[in-house]
């Protein structure tokens, strides 16, 4: 095991949280922890080959000793925090017991792509290494993932916690908002600075014990800031940039969450990621959905910023190609790549293929499940039927009701409760993380930004000082997806 900068830093400002911060200082210092996902706090070569703890994970650590310690007043809320949460529970402890049960169950029934590949092993042709398995037991990845699967539930919680403190909800958007600022800019920076001293420090915070990718298309990098690859930074500027676009559309720190949110979503544009297009696609068009369906669903000064946004920058990209006409052969080159011939590309195959063995272990194992860690998928759908079954997707899909809250209008209108407005953001980012992992989740885990905006949702519309809101549908024996 061993400490790095990292994990130094992390305990000399947690310990000073833990003696004299507030909860809501040291949920502060959790958030920034998430902007570092292609960093290790701590290398622990005991658990195998690669496996390491985040930074966040780490940081939960403190946050978990500032609510238990004895004296902290935190205990009551902390277990109305594990109440709220309780059908993530059930997903984190069904996945846990299925972890050290499923490969004894099911051991050698199955030829499964491990969740880390194996080092050292060799291949007869470029498919069998695209396609490479092995046959299921027992490995170091149960036990990691169980690990990160009881983190997940823990920043729920912790989550849930703060944001029912005074001061949470403001802390929230606040510290979010400098965190997409600073990912945008490291974006940018990442792509500006390629071969220089900023790429140097750069990959001072990219120490993980993952695949820190440097990938570039017609001869410009692709944009990964601190995170391990493109598609990771994409991910999480995505599910963030929607949570402030959501924050803004509510009039919710609107100069601060307005100007993040257009920051983010400039870094998305210009990442080459598809994972940022297809989030980008999807938010815009589940937001004019509900527009055009819900009255009152968007506001008029929003939609005047909004198509005036729009046509500036056809104006703008105009110009551009007027300016620089070559450029036009070279972005349809791009589509094609991005669009076209991704699917049929090595990757693609490999993708499906790995998706495949969630929908195999689900149907093969009657339902059951054989344990997080068992197997790589490229789905957290697929991931989540493969590795825990009906009971662990019945689970996730009730918690993910029971936080969207999908009858309530505060869901889909803005409301002046400024509670009920930041839960809805909330809401809608949770969304924006599932849709993501969907499509790119190598396992079960719905990850950190999915736990931190349920457990933050779950708390906010309970705290509403309101505590009302009117149902869409009147409809007893859903109340609990109705409920603020």
């Amino acid at each position: 095991m061993q400490l790095t900068i990292i994990g130094a830093i992390q305990i000399l400002v947690g310990l000073a949280l833990f003696l004299a911060g507030s909860v809501e200082a040291m949920f502060a210092f959790l958030l920034v922890t998430t902007l570092f996902a292609g960093s290790a706090a701590i290398v622990l070569g005991s658990l195998g080959s690669g496996s390491s703890i985040p930074p966040l994970d780490f940081a939960l650590l403190f946050m978990a000793m500032r609510l238990l310690v004895p004296g902290s007043g935190q205990l009551r809320a902390t277990a109305r925090a594990v109440e709220a949460n309780v059908w993530l529970l059930v997903f984190v402890a069904y996945g846990v017991i299925m972890a050290y049960i499923g490969p004894r169950l099911f051991g050698g029934r199955f030829d499964f792509a491990p969740l880390r590949a194996e080092s050292g092993a060799t291949y007869t042709s470029r498919l069998s290494y695209l396609l490479a398995t092995r046959p299921f037991g027992p490995s170091a990845q149960n036990l990691t993932s169980s690990v990160y699967l009881m983190g997940t539930f823990a920043a729920a919680v912790v989550a849930h916690v703060a944001c029912k403190a005074p001061a949470g909800r403001v802390t929230l958007v606040r510290t979010m908002a400098v965190v997409g600022l600073i990912h945008c800019a490291v974006g940018f920076l990442s792509v500006l600075g390629k071969g220089t001293a900023i790429d140097l420090a750069l990959g001072f915070f990219r120490n993980g014990s993952y695949a820190q990718l440097d990938q570039q298309i017609e001869g410009v990098a692709r944009m990964s800031g601190i995170s391990p690859e493109p598609s990771s930074y994409a991910a999480y500027g995505a599910i963030w940039f929607v949570f402030l676009a959501e924050c803004w559309l509510r009039r919710v720190e609107p100069v601060l969450t307005g100007a993040a949110a257009l920051c983010l979503g400039a870094a998305l544009l210009a990442s080459t990621s598809a994972t940022a297009y297809v989030a980008l696609a999807v938010w815009f068009g589940l937001l004019a959905l509900r527009s055009l369906v819900i009255p009152g669903a968007m506001p008029a000064d929003r939609a005047l910023w909004l198509g005036a946004l729009a046509i500036g920058a056809v104006v703008a990209c105009g110009l551009v190609l007027i300016w620089q006409p070559q450029l036009v052969e070279r972005i349809m080159t791009f589509a094609q790549h991005l669009l076209f011939d991704k699917m049929s590309s090595e990757s693609g195959i490999q993708r499906r293929f790995w998706a495949m063995q969630g929908y195999q272990a689900f149907v093969e194992t009657w339902g059951i499940g054989v344990g997080p860690g068992s197997f790589r998928s490229s789905s957290l759908f697929t991931a989540v039927l493969g590795c825990v079954g009906v009971i662990g997707a019945v689970a996730l899909a009730a918690h993910c009701l029971t936080a969207f809250k999908p009858l309530r209008w505060s869901t889909y209108i803005p409301i002046a409760d400024p509670d009920l407005a930041v839960a809805g953001a909330c809401a809608w980012a949770m969304l924006m993380a599932i849709v993501i992992a969907g499509v790119t989740a190598p396992n079960c885990d719905p990850g950190s930004d999915f736990a931190l905006l349920s457990g933050a949702a779950l708390a906010l519309r309970s705290r509403s000082a309101r505590g009302v809101g009117r149902s869409v549908l009147d409809l007893s024996p859903v109340a609990t997806l109705a409920t603020v």
